[in-house]
C-alpha cells in the first residue's frame, strides 16, 4: 500500500484492527484508494499489471504504460475535468492518442490469448449449463410467439397511437447495473436519461420526432423516455437505454435490475 502512495493521501488508523492500514473513513477517503489500487488511474499499478500479464504470455507488455507509470490520478483531478486513463490489461484495448479504442487490440497485436477456455476466438461455448440450454453453439433462430408476452394483451389502449417492437439494448451496462438512478451525477455520468431509439419510419408512423416524450412499456411497467429516430434503426426495434433500479423493473421477471423478462431461447 505503501508503494502506491495511500498511505500518505489517507494516513493510517492510529488503532484497532486496522492500526497502521491506510484511513478509509469518508467517501473521498475511498474514492482515494480506489484510484491509488486500479491500473487505469496509476501508472505505476498499471506496469505491474502488464508485468504480472507478461509472466504469463512470455512476452514484454509494459511498453503499454511505461510512458505513464510516474502518473497518477487524484480525485480532485477527475473533479476538475475527466481525465484520459491509462491501458490496462483488465481491458483488452488501449488508451492511446495513436489507436482507437477497440475491444480485442491486444490479443491481436499483442498476442495475449482471448478470455475463452481456450484462448481462441470461439464460436462453442464448452460450458456445462449452456450445453444443457442448448445453446453452446451460436446460430441463428428465428422469431417466434414464446407465449411470454401474453400480459402486455391485458394493458388497455389509452387513446395514444401504439406499436408493438423488438426490445434491444445497446450495451449490457444498462442491464447490470444498479447504481443508476434519478440522480443528477449519476445521470451525467450514465450520458443523460433514459431514451429509446426507434426507426424514421416507426417513428412518422406513431407522430414521434427527436426528443419528445414517450411511453414506452411492456409487462415490468411504463417507463417514461425521451425518443429519437434514427436512420440506421430497422422498422420494428426499438434500441432502448432502460433505468436500472426504477420501479417498474422490479417485477420478478429477471434481475432486480432489468426492464427486461429473460427467456430462455426455446
Amino acid at each position: 500500500m505503501k508503494s502506491i502512495s495511500s498511505v500518505k493521501l489517507n494516513y493510517t488508523k492510529h488503532d484497532g484492527p486496522a492500526k497502521g492500514r491506510p484511513r478509509i473513513d469518508t467517501a473521498l477517503d475511498a474514492s482515494e484508494v480506489i484510484l491509488a489500487l486500479a491500473p487505469e488511474t496509476n501508472g505505476q499499478v498499471a506496469v505491474k499489471a502488464w508485468q504480472a500479464l507478461g509472466e504469463m504470455t512470455g512476452r514484454e507488455h509494459t511498453h503499454l504504460a511505461i510512458n505513464k507509470e510516474d502518473e497518477k490520478i487524484r480525485f480532485r483531478d477527475i473533479q476538475a475535468q475527466p481525465r484520459k486513463i491509462i491501458s490496462s490489461p483488465t481491458w483488452s484495448g488501449l488508451e492511446s492518442e495513436h489507436v482507437s479504442y477497440n475491444a480485442g487490440y491486444t490479443n491481436v497485436h499483442e498476442l495475449i490469448p482471448w478470455r475463452t477456455l481456450s484462448g481462441r476466438q470461439q464460436l462453442y461455448q464448452d460450458h456445462a449449463w449452456m450445453r444443457a440450454f442448448g445453446e453452446s453453439l451460436v446460430a441463428y433462430r428465428p422469431p417466434i410467439d414464446t407465449r411470454s408476452v401474453s400480459e402486455m394483451r391485458e394493458i388497455p389502449p389509452n387513446g395514444f397511437p401504439e406499436k408493438a417492437l423488438n426490445f434491444l439494448t445497446p450495451h449490457q451496462k444498462w442491464g447490470i447495473h444498479s447504481t443508476y438512478s434519478e440522480n443528477l451525477l449519476m445521470l451525467t455520468l450514465s450520458r443523460g436519461g433514459p431514451i429509446v431509439w426507434i426507426s424514421e419510419a416507426d417513428a412518422r408512423e406513431l407522430g414521434i420526432e427527436d426528443n419528445d416524450w414517450i411511453e414506452a412499456f411492456n409487462a415490468n411497467g411504463r417507463p417514461y423516455r425521451s425518443c429519437g429516430g434514427q436512420p440506421a434503426r430497422p422498422a420494428g426495434y426499438d434500441h432502448d437505454v432502460p433505468r436500472p433500479g426504477a420501479d417498474y423493473e422490479h417485477s420478478g421477471f429477471g434481475s432486480h435490475r432489468d426492464a427486461r423478462r429473460g427467456s430462455i431461447t426455446p
